[in-house]
C-alpha cells in the first residue's frame, strides 16, 4: 500500500511548484484531480510542451471547469468538498472570489489540508505580486552571487526555486496529513518561493550578519576558496573541483605528485591560495592536462577530493553511467507534439523501491466527465455544462 493511497488531491495549480508538489503525492499513492481552465494550464505549451510533460504525471487526472462561471465554481466546490488535500497557486484573495478560499472550503470540509503556493505568502508588502522563479532568484540574493565580479549577474539555468518550493510544499503537506491522522484536524499551510530561497541562502546571510560584508561573486568559482571551481581538463572538456581545507589541498598534490606546492607560501593557507587563485588554477591545468576527465575524477576521487565532469544535458542523460545505474529517468509523453520523451523520476527510494511515475500526463480536459460523474454529476448536467462552455472535456 502506498502511504497516500487514500489521499484525494485537489490541485489548482499551474507553472511548476505546485505541480511538483502534487506530482510527489501522486508518486506516493494520491489521487490527484488537476482542474484546469477550458484553455488548459498556461504552461501546456511552454519548452514545445517539455515543461508539462515534467511534472504532470503520477496519473494525474485533467478536468477543465470556467472558474467565473456559476457552473464552474460549484463543480470545484463540490470537489473541494470531497478532498483531503486542497493546492492553490492564485494571488492571495483571487480564491475569495472564485468561493475557493480557505474558509469556504473548510466551512463544507473542516479537516482539509489547504496548502496555498504563491510568490510572496499571503500578506506582506509583495504579497500582491506575480512572481516566477528567476524573480525570486534576483530578490532573495541568490542570483546577486552568480556570474563574475566584472559582468552583470547571471540566473541558474533550470527552476530550481520551482522544484525546491514544490518540494517543500509536498513535505508541509506529509506533515500536515500526519497531523491529521493524529488529531482529526485540518491545517492551513502558506508555502512560497521567496521564503525557500531566502532559507536556501543561509549561509551566506549568516556570513553577512557577522562580516558586513556581500558574497563576491567569484565565476566559475566559489568566493574565498580555492582552488574551487572549474578546471580544463587536457582536451576533453572541464572538471569542477572543490578543496575546502589545507588537509585537502596536501591531499591533491600528493595525487598529482606536487607535494612542494604544499609548503609555498603562495599557496600554504587558504586565504593565500585565494589571493594567489590564477596562478594556482595555471599550474593545476598545467598538471590535469595529463589526464582526461573521468581519469583526473577517479584519482581524486581515492584521496577524498569532490570531482567531478561538467556534463551537457546530452552527456548525462546518454552516456553517464551512475545515472543509468540509478534508473531515475522515467517515460513520459510530451502531449503537444504527442511524442515519447524521458524525464526525471522521485529522486529517493525506500525499502520498496523508487515510486514510479512513469506515464503520461492528461491530456486537457481528459477526464472532466468521468470526474463530475464520480461526484454524483448526471450525464444530462455534464452535457449542459458542456454546451454552455462551463466545463471542457
Amino acid at each position: 500500500m502506498q502511504p497516500f493511497e487514500d489521499i484525494d488531491v485537489l490541485d489548482l495549480t499551474q507553472s511548476i511548484a505546485g505541480p511538483v508538489a502534487t506530482q510527489f503525492l501522486g508518486a506516493l499513492g494520491a489521487n490527484v484531480v488537476k482542474v484546469e481552465p477550458v484553455e488548459g494550464d498556461r504552461f501546456r505549451n511552454v519548452l514545445d510542451g517539455a515543461m508539462f510533460a515534467s511534472v504532470n504525471l503520477a496519473d494525474k487526472r485533467s478536468v477543465c471547469l470556467d472558474l467565473k462561471s456559476d457552473a464552474g465554481k460549484r463543480a470545484a466546490s463540490d470537489l473541494a468538498a470531497e478532498a483531503d488535500v486542497v493546492v492553490e497557486s492564485f494571488r492571495p484573495g483571487v480564491m475569495e472570489r472564485f468561493g475557493l478560499d480557505y474558509e469556504s472550503v473548510a466551512a463544507d470540509n473542516e479537516d482539509v489540508v489547504y496548502l496555498s503556493l504563491t510568490g510572496f505568502g499571503q500578506d506582506g508588502p509583495y504579497s500582491d505580486r506575480p512572481a516566477y522563479d528567476p524573480i525570486i532568484q534576483a530578490m532573495s540574493g541568490l542570483m546577486s552571487t552568480i556570474g563574475y565580479p566584472d559582468r552583470p549577474p547571471v540566473r541558474i539555468g533550470a527552476s530550481v526555486i520551482d522544484w525546491g518550493t514544490g518540494t517543500t510544499a509536498a513535505f508541509s503537506l506529509a506533515s500536515a496529513l500526519l497531523h491529521r491522522e493524529a488529531t482529526g484536524e485540518g491545517q492551513r499551510i502558506d508555502v512560497n518561493l521567496f521564503e525557500v530561497a531566502v532559507t536556501w541562502m543561509g549561509y551566506w546571510i549568516s556570513h553577512y550578519s557577522g562580516s558586513g560584508e556581500n558574497p563576491e561573486r567569484s565565476g566559475q568559482g566559489f568566493a574565498g576558496l580555492a582552488p574551487n571551481e572549474v578546471f580544463n581538463v587536457a582536451g576533453d572538456g572541464n572538471i569542477y573541483m572543490c578543496v575546502f581545507t589545507d588537509g585537502m589541498f596536501a591531499d591533491l598534490c600528493d595525487a598529482l605528485d606536487r607535494e612542494e606546492l604544499v609548503t609555498d607560501e603562495r599557496f600554504e593557507t587558504n586565504d593565500a591560495r585565494w589571493a594567489h587563485r590564477e596562478t594556482l588554477k595555471e599550474i593545476l591545468e598545467d598538471e590535469f592536462a595529463d589526464y582526461d576527465r573521468e581519469e583526473l575524477c577517479e584519482q581524486l576521487a581515492t584521496v577524498g577530493i569532490p570531482a567531478g565532469p561538467v556534463q551537457s544535458v546530452e552527456e548525462l542523460v546518454e552516456d553517464d553511467p551512475h545515472l543509468a545505474a540509478r534508473e531515475l529517468l522515467v517515460e513520459s509523453h510530451n502531449v503537444l507534439t504527442d511524442t515519447p520523451v524521458e524525464t526525471a523520476g522521485v529522486p529517493f527510494t525506500t525499502s520498496e523501491g523508487r515510486p514510479d511515475i512513469s506515464g503520461r500526463p492528461p491530456e486537457l480536459g481528459e477526464h472532466t466527465r468521468a470526474v463530475l460523474e464520480e461526484l454524483g454529476y448526471d450525464d444530462e448536467t455534464v452535457s449542459r455544462m458542456l454546451a454552455a462552455a462551463d466545463i471542457a472535456d
